[in-house]
């Protein structure tokens, strides 16, 4: 069994990407207790981490320094897991932003040492990492990914958007949520049209009423994905009231076949199925050099 592990920024990017791969890939999620995941993530009978890899983290928190107010588990944080039809699990991690690098690559050098033990129901791994362009731009973007995340990973400087790199100990790969037009813009710029053909009155109401209200000052106006998560929210208050934007996107909010229809759910699904995987020869070389 394979595994990748797909960092995203925040709750509304893992349900996205986990809906884009149910739609466009054929992915299901895991279903159980973390206990029952494949191991290294879930349970298993090697000495290392016999309560398993998410687990064993959990408990190595210490959550007397963490506020009350704060979000539980602090990111970076696994959130959820979906199996492909080829037996490849997909871990959707909430990574909390581009700025968080020091953090997600803690979180990946303690995975990759796992991994190292070998006899785990996932016997090869990779990285994926999901980025907004937003107003620095797609090739700003994955120039501060290059040069980040070079320091664990190494030479980055091939890496593109939607693209791999095996350039490292194991399949690396960055993407970038933008616009086509002006190569700026997030995830927010792909789920709004989205919202839109699903709910068309509901949103052309919500959007009147928020561009007709919002003031300069006000936080809907700070930026276009603001103003996007502003009207997107509001639009979906008819049949979820009172819900956040994760569970606008989740699976009881927008409908199946807006994931099927959307090129941005099919071309994210096409980027993380063509991993770039090792022959099987090659395993025992990879797991040596991590």
């Amino acid at each position: 069994m394979r595994a990748v592990l797909v960092f995203c920024e925040g709750k509304h990017d893992v349900v996205f990407v986990e809906r884009s791969l149910g739609a466009c890939a054929g992915c299901e999620r895991l279903k159980g207790t973390i206990r029952d995941l494949p191991s290294p993530f879930g349970a298993s009978k090697s000495s290392s981490v016999p309560t398993g890899l998410i687990a064993t983290r959990l408990g190595q928190l210490d959550i007397q320094d963490i506020a009350l107010q704060d979000d539980f588990p602090p990111a970076p944080q696994f959130e959820t897991a979906v199996r492909s039809p080829t037996d490849v699990v997909y871990v959707l991690i909430r990574a909390g932003g581009k700025r968080k690098s020091r953090a997600v690559l803690e979180l990946m050098q303690y995975v990759d040492e796992t991994m190292s033990v070998g006899g785990f129901d996932v016997t090869e791994h990779a990285a994926a990492f999901l980025f907004d362009a937003d107003d620095e731009g797609l090739a700003s973007t994955v120039e501060q990914f290059q040069r980040e995340y070079g320091t664990y990973f190494g030479d980055l400087s091939h890496a593109t958007h939607a693209r791999w790199t095996t350039a490292s100990s194991i399949p690396v790969g960055v993407y970038v949520f933008h616009r086509g037009d002006s190569k700026t813009g997030t995830l927010d710029d792909h789920i709004a049209p989205m919202v839109e053909s699903a709910w068309p009155r509901w949103y052309a109401s919500a959007r009147h009423y928020i561009d007709s209200n919002r003031r300069s000052e006000d936080a809907a106006s700070g930026s276009d994905a603001k103003r996007f998560k502003a009207i997107v929210t509001a639009a979906a208050q008819f049949e979820h009231p009172g819900r956040p934007l994760s569970t606008v996107v989740a699976r009881k909010g927008l409908p199946s076949q807006q994931f099927e229809s959307s090129p941005e759910s099919a071309s994210l699904a096409t980027f993380l199925e063509d991993t770039p995987w090792s022959p099987p020869g090659e395993l025992s070389a990879i797991a040596a050099a991590v």
